[in-house]
């Protein structure tokens, strides 16, 4: 026996090892006329869908774990495996312990005529996101409910009390409670943005600036100038508003000037553009600064003056991008690196 035929024989050997031991169920077969017939099945294919070996070879795949509802969707996904195209999705089917949730891989050989499909269980995985959505859901309406209650007894005592410092105290508690209100509206961002699977296309800054400033009460306060119109259209994944809208907010919000100056720029800068923030405040601290420009993960403590900050990071990053600060004599800037659009 020559060398290419023991090697050959090594990487069947591994290859049925793998087959056999790995955790997801994973099944062989073969098209035959589009229609998925089981060659071989492993330990935990049998396990995961309560069949014998023995018994399935030979039979429809799709006859022994697709729901009759669900025909048409893995009809399709047996048309890509005959093109020699992959499969991934998340998908429901007939098991052992009754209908379940499970990740699906199809991977096609021998020029689609043969394949592999293999599964993952995500039913608890997929049930605790749908439970947390709910929670989440419920946790924001209950909050928003409670803070608008708060600000409204704080507003009348305020306007009624006789006593100065009691006026005080009512004012700092409504200051609280709108810190709080932000900080909902900022999770509720971040989680759109991680939810988000964005699809990247052109998008102008003129509107993503005017956009952003539509969502910050305080610009009416602040003397925010715009100059953006001659940057290229960038890439972006639709909530790049959010990025901005959160920068500027932050700017005036911790501004020491009682009118507040606020410049948004951006110019193409080596191939990319640059969307810039600046302001003359007192600059990121540097726990802050660290956090925004990635040099150190979040944690549950490292809240600082919002989520905003987070939600940039996060957002630009999401679009292939990066954050820098930059620390100047008249207050500091925030940068966007993001990607020209094709073409521009």
């Amino acid at each position: 026996m020559d060398d290419s035929s023991l090697e050959s024989r090594a990487d069947a050997g591994r290859f049925q090892y793998l087959f056999e031991h790995v955790q997801d169920a994973v099944v062989e077969f073969e098209l035959r006329d589009e229609e998925p017939i089981v060659a071989t099945v492993n330990d935990a294919f049998c396990e995961t869908f309560g069949v014998d070996r023995g018994e399935v070879v030979g039979a429809s795949l799709n006859d022994l774990i697709v729901p009759s509802d669900r025909m048409t969707e893995s009809d399709r996904f047996d048309q890509r495996t005959a093109a020699g195209k992959s499969n991934y999705a998340i998908v429901d089917r007939h098991t052992e312990d009754g209908l379940k949730t499970l990740l699906y891989r199809g991977i096609p050989y021998d020029g689609g005529d043969r394949g592999f499909a293999l599964y993952t269980d995500l039913t608890d995985e997929i049930r605790q996101e749908r439970e947390l959505a709910v929670l989440n859901r419920v946790l924001r309406y209950n909050l928003s409910e409670e803070v608008d209650a708060l600000l409204d007894a704080t507003e009348n005592l305020a306007a009624s009390a006789e006593d100065p410092d009691v006026g005080d105290a009512a004012r700092e508690i409504r200051e609280h409670a709108l810190a709080l209100e932000r900080t909902s509206e900022e999770a509720r961002d971040v989680e759109r943005v991680l939810d988000a699977d964005p699809e990247l296309e052109p998008t102008d800054l003129g509107d993503v600036v005017a956009s952003a400033l539509d969502d910050v009460p305080l610009a009416d306060y602040a003397d925010v100038t715009v100059d953006v119109a001659a940057a290229p259209p960038v890439t972006s994944g639709g909530h790049l508003d959010r990025a901005v809208a959160a920068l500027v907010d932050n700017a005036i919000r911790y501004a020491d000037a009682q009118t507040p100056s606020v410049r948004v720029t951006a110019e193409r800068v080596d191939g990319a553009v640059a969307l810039s923030v600046a302001d003359e405040g007192p600059g990121l601290p540097d726990d802050e600064r660290r956090l925004l420009t990635g040099d150190v993960e979040p944690t549950p403590l490292d809240h600082g003056s919002g989520l905003g900050l987070w939600l940039v990071r996060w957002i630009a990053t999401a679009y292939d991008g990066a954050v820098t600060y930059e620390e100047r004599d008249d207050g500091g800037a925030v940068t966007l690196e993001l990607r020209a659009a094709p073409d521009h």
